[in-house]
């Protein structure tokens, strides 16, 4: 493995954290490059897309990169995706072990404590640098990078290539594990992957976010507001013909976690359950929450409250749904609310992060108040009881679905993003 390193900003975080002075020879600051024409004819481009991730994988990331690259591939366009996945047995298996290594004796010369977290993340952002560093990212007229960690590496790497360079954020690494509690307020692992987040974004020549929501907090990063452009997600889903049933089906498709949501929904259950004779309540995902979700049904008697788990057809399941009910605590602009939406269902969500951006309320949906209990009880009640209303909802949802979320209108409006760099 070439000789371990650490990059200058991220060494002056840490100096800085524990109080340790160093001379730096190398520049802290990244220089963002590419400058918009007025040029906005259809050109062939060869666009590389770039996520510290594994790719393909299950989860909205994956899904973005496949549906963005099959709709650009569609227009004629080169598209390849590098992931860590795809790096060699030999950088997988001996070089990051060799780094981690490395990391873990710097940290424990120059500082005197170890951080196990730093220490894997560094490994990986060195081995995944060198790995990036072996495929001529000189060949590509466009790099965007889908996370803050492919980022951070591409911005050093293109102060030599000097490329048009996007990013888009599909969530908040810091804040999210501040929020919940997986990161300590004022730890040097907040003050490390802050740093992260700050030099990816100063690198970046324009970030594409996938909701609006987004802003403010790029903006607390440094971003600049001209430097940055909406173009909501959209996917390519299937849906399949509506079946016809006895019962009403209420459906949750989510990761079973604790930022989804799910008591929230489960309380509400509770409080109409006059209301759910002819009613069947799926919950289609499996997570950390499974155990304790399956125990609070049980002591609230919810007998109709049925735990599906992992599925892979889920839509042959929203295609016997009715209504949808997403009650996240914490989203950016959840893919399964989309699926539910071309499955035209009746549509329950909160106003979290983007998805006022996605459903209307009181037009293509209801949204709760995040964590309201009484104000998801009143929703699901005006759905079960009102069969006007849900078919209406959910037609509604169906056509703003077809028409603005498809990964056809998501490729053009940056296919168009794209043009003004080349």
């Amino acid at each position: 493995m070439p000789p371990f390193n650490i990059h200058p900003s991220l060494l002056a975080i840490m100096d800085q954290y524990y109080d340790v002075e160093r001379d730096f020879k190398e520049s802290l600051t990244l220089q963002a490059f590419g400058q918009k024409t007025k040029s906005s004819d259809s050109k062939p481009m060869k666009i590389l897309y770039v996520t510290f991730f594994q790719y393909p994988h299950t989860g909205g990331l994956s899904h973005y990169i496949t549906s963005i690259k099959n709709g650009f591939e569609e227009l004629g366009h080169s598209v390849d995706v590098l992931a860590p996945n795809h790096m060699t047995s030999e950088q997988l298996e001996e070089w990051i072990p060799q780094a981690a290594s490395a990391a873990r004796k710097f940290m424990n010369r120059c500082y005197g404590k170890v951080n196990e977290k730093i220490v894997k993340n560094l490994s990986f952002l060195h081995v995944f640098e060198l790995f990036l560093k072996e495929k001529n990212l000189q060949q590509y007229d466009i790099i965007h990078a889908q996370d803050l960690f492919a980022i951070f590496i591409l911005g050093h790497l293109n102060q030599t290539y000097q490329k048009p360079l996007l990013f888009t954020p599909h969530g908040f690494f810091t804040k999210s594990r501040l929020k919940f509690n997986k990161m300590q307020k004022d730890s040097i692992e907040e003050a490390y992957f802050t740093e992260l987040e700050k030099v990816g974004i100063k690198a970046s020549t324009e970030i594409v976010m996938i909701s609006d929501s987004f802003r403010p907090n790029l903006m607390d990063f440094g971003a600049k507001d001209e430097r940055m452009v909406t173009v909501h997600t959209g996917i390519d889903f299937k849906s399949l013909p509506h079946k016809n049933h006895e019962n009403i089906i209420l459906t949750c498709v989510s990761r079973l976690s604790p930022r989804k949501g799910h008591e929230f929904l489960l309380e509400a259950l509770s409080k109409i359950r006059e209301y759910l004779t002819n009613v069947e309540v799926w919950i289609v995902g499996d997570g950390v929450m499974k155990e304790k979700l399956i125990e609070q049904a049980k002591e609230l008697k919810l007998n109709n409250v049925i735990f599906f788990g992992k599925r892979h057809d889920i839509p042959h399941i929203l295609s016997k749904s009715d209504i949808y009910v997403l009650a996240t605590v914490n989203d950016n602009f959840p893919l399964s609310v989309m699926e539910a939406m071309f499955s035209r269902q009746a549509v329950i969500s909160t106003t979290c992060g983007g998805i006022p951006e996605m459903v209307q309320h009181e037009e293509t949906g209801i949204l709760c108040e995040p964590g309201n209990v009484e104000q998801l009880t009143h929703a699901i009640k005006r759905f079960i009881t009102n069969k006007e209303e849900r078919h209406r909802f959910a037609n509604a949802a169906e056509s703003y679905a077809r028409q603005h979320l498809t990964s056809q209108v998501m490729t053009r409006k940056i296919e168009q993003i794209y043009q003004t760099y080349l």
